[in-house]
C-alpha cells in the first residue's frame, strides 16, 4: 500500500512539470541559449532595448548640438543671383535701368569675442553629462536583468514547493474519503481535506503562471519577448563573504563617482557656460568677407571683387542680454537645487543599502540554519518512514523546499543589494558578472 501511494506521490510530482516543460518547447522559439545561466543573459543585454535606445538618443542630439556650436563661425561659401532696377546717372554712358550679376560671397567670422568658446564648453559639458546618463541607464538595465533572473529562478522553485504540497493535500484528502466510507472519518473531515487541497491547488496553479510571467519579462529585458527561455539554472554567487567598507568611505565614494551626480555637476558646469555666453552675447563681432562679381553686361563704375572688414560694435540692445542673463542664472539655481536633492536622496540610498546588507547577513544565518534544521528533520522523517513508523515524507519535504526557497531568495536579494551599491558608485559595470 505505502509502495503504491509513494508511487502516486512520484508521478504527481513529475507530471506537471513534464507537461509545462513540453508546452513551452513547442511554443517558444529557441533563440536563448538553454540553459540559460546568469552570465550568458548579461552578456546577452541588447543595446538596442528601447530603455537604452531612447538614453543613447539623447546622446546623440547633445553631439549634434556640439557640432552646431562648432561650426557656428566656419567659412561660409555662397553664390547668389541678383537682380537691380536703378537709376543710371545722368553723365553715366551706361544708361540702362537694369542691371544682373552673379556674386561669390566668401564670409568668415574673425573673431566673437568669447561667444563661440562659451557655446562650445557648455554643449561639451552637455555631452559628457548625456554620456553619464547612457552609463546609469545600462547599469539599470543591468541590474534589471539580474533582478528578474532571480524572478525566474524564485518562481521555479515556488512552483516546485507548492507542487510537492498539491500532491501531499491530494493524498490526505483521497486517504480521508476512503476511511469516511469504512467509517473512519467524518464528511466534516472529507470537507475540510478538500478545502485544503483546493487551496494548494489554487496557489500551485498560480505558481505556475508566475514561471511563465517571469520569463515574459525575463526576455523582455533581453529584448527578445518572444523567445521565453525553459531552463534556468540556479546562480552560483560570491555575495556572502563580500566586506562591507565603512559607511562614510562608501557614502564619500558614491559621492564623487554617482553617474547621476557627475552628471548634474556637469549640467551645473553648462548652464554656467549659458552665463557667459549671455554675457559675450553684447560683444563686438568682427567678421571678413570677400565678394567677387560676374555682371551680365559692362559697367564702368562696378568692381569686380570687394574685400571686407566689419567691426559689428551693438551700441543699444535695450534689456535683451540681461534678460538672458537672468535666464542663464534661474538655470544654475534650478540645476544647483537638483544636485543638492540628489545628493541627499543617493546619500539616504546608500545608508539603506548599507543597512539592509547588515541585515541580510545575519539573515542569512538564520535562513541557512532554518534549512539545515528542515533537512535533518527530513533525513530523520525519510528513516521512520522506512521503518514504517511515520505514515508519508510529504510535508516534510515541502517544509525543506521552502527553506531552500528562503535561502536563494535572501542570497539573491543580497547580491542585488551590492548591484546597487556598485551601481551608486558608477563601477558595476566594471564588475564580473558573477556578484
Amino acid at each position: 500500500m505505502k509502495l503504491i501511494k509513494s508511487f502516486v506521490l512520484t508521478i504527481l510530482l513529475l507530471l506537471p512539470f513534464v507537461f509545462a516543460t513540453a508546452e513551452e518547447a513547442k511554443t517558444t522559439p529557441v533563440d536563448l541559449p538553454e540553459p540559460l545561466t546568469l552570465d550568458l543573459a548579461l552578456s546577452l543585454i541588447d543595446q538596442q532595448h528601447p530603455d537604452l535606445r531612447y538614453a543613447n538618443a539623447d546622446l546623440q542630439y547633445a553631439n549634434s548640438i556640439l557640432q552646431e556650436k562648432s561650426s557656428t563661425n566656419n567659412l561660409s561659401v555662397n553664390l547668389r543671383a541678383e537682380s537691380k532696377w536703378i537709376g543710371p546717372s545722368a553723365i553715366a554712358m551706361n544708361q540702362s535701368t537694369e542691371e544682373q550679376r552673379l556674386v561669390l560671397d566668401v564670409n568668415k567670422t574673425l573673431y566673437d569675442f568669447g561667444r563661440l568658446s562659451a557655446q562650445v564648453d557648455e554643449a561639451s559639458q552637455q555631452i559628457l553629462s548625456q554620456n553619464l546618463l547612457y552609463v546609469n541607464a545600462r547599469q539599470r538595465q543591468y541590474i534589471n536583468v539580474i533582478q528578474r533572473y532571480f524572478n525566474v529562478v524564485l518562481a521555479d522553485l515556488q512552483f516546485y514547493r507548492y507542487n510537492e504540497e498539491m500532491a501531499v493535500a491530494y493524498i490526505e484528502f483521497d486517504r480521508t474519503q476512503i476511511r469516511e466510507k469504512l467509517g473512519q472519518r467524518t464528511e466534516l473531515q472529507v470537507a475540510e481535506k478538500n478545502a485544503a487541497y483546493q487551496r494548494i491547488r489554487r496557489l500551485r496553479t498560480q505558481s505556475q503562471n508566475q514561471q511563465r510571467v517571469t520569463r515574459s519579462l525575463l526576455a523582455q529585458a533581453l529584448n527578445k519577448p518572444g523567445s521565453l527561455p525553459t531552463t534556468v539554472s540556479r546562480p552560483e554567487l560570491n555575495v556572502i563573504s563580500r566586506k562591507l567598507p565603512e559607511i562614510e568611505v562608501l557614502q564619500k565614494k558614491v559621492n564623487e563617482n554617482n553617474p547621476i551626480l557627475t552628471a548634474l555637476r556637469a549640467q551645473l558646469t553648462a548652464a554656467r557656460q549659458k552665463i557667459n555666453y549671455a554675457y559675450a552675447s553684447d560683444n563686438p563681432l568682427l567678421t571678413g568677407r570677400v565678394e567677387a562679381f560676374k555682371y551680365a553686361e559692362p559697367s564702368n563704375t562696378a568692381n569686380d571683387w570687394e574685400a571686407t572688414i566689419i567691426l559689428d560694435v551693438p551700441l543699444w540692445s535695450g534689456s535683451q542680454v540681461d534678460a538672458a542673463v537672468a535666464k542663464a542664472k534661474a538655470e544654475v539655481y534650478k540645476i544647483e537645487a537638483q544636485l543638492a536633492q540628489q545628493e541627499l536622496i543617493v546619500q539616504q540610498q546608500v545608508l539603506e543599502l548599507y543597512l539592509g546588507i547588515e541585515t541580510l547577513k545575519i539573515k542569512y544565518d538564520e535562513v541557512v540554519a532554518n534549512m539545515n534544521f528542515s533537512e535533518l528533520s527530513l533525513d530523520q522523517n525519510r528513516a521512520r518512514y522506512e521503518l514504517e513508523v511515520q505514515a508519508d515524507l510529504g510535508y516534510s519535504m515541502v517544509k525543506f523546499s521552502a527553506a531552500e526557497r528562503e535561502v536563494a531568495k535572501t542570497n539573491f536579494d543580497m547580491a542585488l543589494a551590492w548591484a546597487e551599491l556598485d551601481a551608486l558608485s558608477g563601477t558595476l559595470l566594471n564588475k564580473t558578472n558573477k556578484q
